[in-house]
């Protein structure tokens, strides 16, 4: 089988290898993935081998070598794979033309022409049946082994991990996998569902996934890709799971791809592509074979069946089909519900052997679309953009940081998913990007390294001039010259000694800018420099600027009249400040001050009493002087106050 199930049988569960580390599992960044139900093989990384031959084995205890191949190292994320769709066929260069049946216990190794070698054992972790759906809840059983005594490699607990695959859940949680790791149950990092691993008896593990919502529940039930087993060797000290064995529940073994060899010899009749159009009440099945291989035995015909989806309640599913002699390629069913939806099935006979059925349709292995605009970057200088289109017909992810976007056939646990049509470059990066179709396929790598377009700095602003008042500067400079690409100006502040203050004024996008704030009769320096959306000006030369000496304020809270007493009651800000009294004019202009009149001295008061007081007794005025005002000797002065009778 390739990365696509065959018409009617869903992809199965994946989950991880733990078994006994070997001092051969390879190191980080490089991997060897097995995927023991297809009998495919995924290396990964060993960049530093690029453009280089590297034989992979598959080796049996008591056996010996059951399969092999070559490939060329690409020297990307993905160094090429082995039975799976743009990859090499089991026996490409070593003339062992046979697909091994990979099952636990086979070591998996890579030799490059340097002697160099890493490998892999194959775990015995697997998913036992479907997943089973109870309203939001979904829970997945499966095996290993933990018997030392055991011909299999033992499985750490720590080293497991399940997952279900589901492209559709992209748009709802944001992810296309699910994943159960051992421990309670606890939330996911993007939400949407919460999940746990558990072990219920020795050898047993149960993954329990609760969703947020009914319907992310019912979508993940409905994955094609369906449960995965995921166990790992040897986890490094930055969390790298190394040496996987990916075992996928219902996956059928055998070629992966039209022109691969057969398995071992009583492999049943070999499967091809299919396609059907229905009509209603009929379908047109039409197939091509592929050509028998030697070592398979014989087609003698073929069988072709409509199965409906499974009953609500029993899960039962009723067939209707026909089976046709060696020399057929099509045929119409009859007969159809038109009210049931069907899937249908094509399988090549050999005797009474039937085969995996057929790939419906022409595209089932083939990659998505990946296309990158710039291109280049590595090994060349990095492209200068300021942002990285990508068109493609599939789920795109990338990372930025360097590290692969690709892990066992995933994306790694750093891809991001691209949600636009670009990823913005503001900072020089290295870009891995690859797309996923909906039935797994993945697309070649992509990798670049980018860096922000170098921009043209704006001129230095000119003419800058500053206007006080007491805790303020109006800040003044001239606009941009005509053709300068300016989008906003920064100003600095600084104390009198040039020291730059730690409360600054933001970006403003007008030539001028008020800073408040100040101290009054304090010296202070400012500068100014032009932005725009690459580049920054150099700062004007400072500007000194002294803000204005500041008068205090001063009120009147009362004043009172009659014969032989005049008292005023007022407040100020500045204690120290001597307070006289003044007449107001009909037409308000200020008068004399009041003859004789006491000064006050401002002083902290008691409450109730005010801040300074001016009280005349002997001295004062005969009459009441109507309305009065107070002058500070600090430059503070009242409002016009009435004088009442009391």
């Amino acid at each position: 089988m390739g990365a696509t199930a065959a018409l009617g049988l869903a992809f199965g569960p994946i989950l991880a290898l733990a078994g006994s580390a070997s001092a051969a599992v390879p190191t980080f960044p490089n991997n060897i993935a097995v995927f023991p139900d297809r009998d495919f093989v995924s290396i990964e990384g060993y960049a530093e081998h690029a453009g280089e031959t590297a034989t992979i084995k598959v080796t049996r205890p008591g056996v010996g070598v059951v399969g092999s191949a070559t490939g060329l190292v690409s020297g990307t994320d993905v160094a090429f794979e082995v039975n799976h769709p743009g990859g090499v066929c089991w026996g490409n260069g070593t003339g062992l033309n046979v697909t091994p049946d990979i099952i636990a216990g086979d070591k998996v190794s890579i030799t490059f022409p340097d002697g160099s070698s890493d490998d892999t054992t194959t775990s015995s972790s697997t998913v036992t049946h479907d997943m089973v759906q109870n309203g939001t809840t979904i829970t997945v059983d499966g095996t290993f082994n933990e018997d030392p005594t055991s011909a299999l490699p033992v499985v750490n607990r720590d080293f497991l991990e399940q997952r279900i695959i589901q492209p559709d859940l992209v748009p709802i949680i944001g992810k296309r996998d699910i994943r159960a790791v051992p421990g309670p149950l606890t939330p996911a990092p993007k939400g949407g569902y919460s999940s746990m691993l558990q072990f219920p008896s020795t050898g047993h593990f149960r993954a329990t996934y609760v969703f947020d919502t009914q319907e992310a529940a019912d979508v993940a039930a409905a994955a094609d890709l369906g449960e995965r087993a995921m166990n790992w060797e040897v986890q490094d000290a930055d969390g790298n799971r190394q040496g996987l064995t990916i075992a996928e529940f219902g996956e059928p073994g055998g070629p992966g791809m039209g022109g691969c060899p057969a398995g071992p010899a009583d492999q049943t009749a070999p499967a091809g592509t299919a396609s059907v159009v229905r009509t209603g009440a009929t379908a047109l099945v039409k197939w091509t074979a592929v050509s028998a291989v030697p070592t398979a035995d014989p087609v003698t015909g073929y069988s072709v069946e409509a199965i409906t989806a499974p009953d609500v309640t029993t899960g039962a599913q009723s067939t209707s089909g026909v089976r046709l002699g060696v020399s057929a390629t099509q045929t119409t069913l009859t007969g159809l519900d038109t009210t049931k939806t069907y899937s249908f099935e094509v399988r090549s006979m050999a005797g009474a052997k039937l085969s995996i059925p057929f790939r419906m349709g022409a595209t089932d292995t083939v990659a998505p679309t990946l296309s990158v605009t710039p291109q280049g970057g590595i090994p060349t200088a990095p492209v200068q953009a300021n942002s990285v289109s990508v068109s493609s017909n599939g789920q795109v992810f990338f990372t930025t940081d360097g590290s692969p976007v690709v892990s066992a056939g995933l994306p790694s646990d750093s891809a991001q998913l691209l949600t636009g049509t670009s990823i913005p470059v503001t900072a020089p990066v290295t870009l891995h990007i690859v797309a996923f179709d909906q039935v797994g396929n993945i697309s070649s790598v992509f990798e670049g390294s980018f860096s922000p377009v170098t921009a043209v700095a704006p001129p230095v602003p000119t003419g800058l001039a500053g206007t006080p008042t007491q805790n303020s500067v109006a800040l003044t400079w001239n606009p941009a010259p005509t053709g300068a690409t300016v989008t906003g100006w920064q100003v600095s502040v600084y104390n009198g000694a040039g020291a730059k203050l730690a409360t600054q004024p933001p970006v403003t996008t007008v030539p001028r800018q008020t800073i408040t704030g100040l101290t009054a009769n304090t010296a202070y320096q400012f500068s100014v420099k032009a932005l725009n959306a690459g580049a920054v000006s150099l700062d004007t030369t400072l500007v000194s600027v002294r803000t204005q000496v500041a008068t205090d304020r001063i009120t009147i809270s009362t004043a009172k009249w009659k014969v032989g007493d005049f008292k005023v009651v007022g407040t100020g800000d500045q204690v120290g400040a001597t307070v006289r009294l003044y007449r107001v004019n009909a037409d308000s202009s200020i008068g004399t001050e009041i003859s004789g009149s006491a000064t006050a001295v401002v002083a902290a008061a008691p409450p109730g009493i005010g801040d300074w007081t001016v009280r005349m007794r002997a001295n004062a005025p005969g009459t009441n002087p109507g309305r009065v005002i107070a002058k500070s000797d600090r430059g503070g002065q009242t409002a016009p106050f009435t004088v009442s009778n009391g």
